[in-house]
């Protein structure tokens, strides 16, 4: 039998089942140049806190310390892989370089439905309920 014949069914096979594989796994929250790019547009925008703001994971010893308080001045930055978006903030006068910043939303990407490519959206409407443009 000719080897044709015999690897021809399995390539098939291979490439239908890769086929398969890659429409089954869920997009990212954001792509990599989206958050680029928002960080860009982000750079010299500043934000005030609507609410107390609190760690995502906070255990009860921190639940009374909030990381930013109401009416307080941040500047936020997107950090993003495939599974997850985490959103940091600083106080607004605090140098980036100096200051990495807290982490006051984190998203997982099972966590939200991202098939539909409006990540930004999604993360957008949560820090919305956090904070609001500063003048």
């Amino acid at each position: 039998m000719d080897m044709h014949f015999r690897t021809g069914p399995v390539l098939v096979c291979l490439a239908l089942f890769s086929l398969l594989a890659l429409a089954s796994c869920k997009s990212p929250i954001l792509k990599p140049e989206e958050a680029v790019a928002w960080n860009k547009e982000l750079e010299n925008k500043t934000y005030r806190a609507q609410i107390d703001i609190f760690p995502e994971f906070a255990n009860q010893a921190d639940k009374n310390h909030p990381l930013f308080k109401r009416g307080e001045l941040l500047r936020i930055r997107i950090e993003s892989s495939p599974d997850w978006v985490k959103i940091r903030a600083r106080a607004a006068g605090a140098e980036r370089e100096n200051t990495p910043g807290q982490v006051i939303l984190y998203l997982f990407r099972d966590d939200v439905d991202t098939d539909s490519g409006n990540g930004r959206q999604i993360v957008e409407e949560r820090l919305n309920q956090m904070l609001s443009p500063a003048g």
